[in-house]
């Protein structure tokens, strides 16, 4: 599924993000951490050029929406004043996003049919 979102309603998630961001449980608790990122400058000077290329990922569990990729297209998001983001629920390659533990422990992705 490929969607529309308001920034507000992705702030609010939970995140299952695996970095080093403790007593982090919503997205918008983990975005001051990502902003502290060495590519962070360099991803808001790509977005604020091109766009954003790939849409957030977003999963259900347990009835709950997390984000569960895309924490820095967020947080430049908000910085660059957007309102709305692309997101996703199907898979997006290990080899395009090689650094997120937490996809890498999510198991094989199987596309629904």
């Amino acid at each position: 599924m490929l969607g529309i979102i308001p920034i507000a309603d992705v702030l609010d998630m939970l995140t299952p993000d695996g970095d080093d961001t403790p007593d982090c449980y919503t997205v918008r608790d983990v975005l001051p951490y990502k902003r502290t990122s060495e590519h962070y400058a360099g991803l808001l000077d790509d977005i604020r050029r091109d766009g954003i290329a790939l849409p957030v990922m977003i999963r259900t569990f347990e009835g709950q929406p997390w984000l569960v990729d895309g924490h820095h297209r967020v947080a430049a998001a908000v910085d660059l004043g957007l309102t709305h983001l692309v997101w996703s629920d199907l898979p997006v390659e290990l080899e395009d996003r090689p650094y997120n533990p937490t996809l890498r422990t999510m198991g094989p992705y199987r596309p629904a049919a």
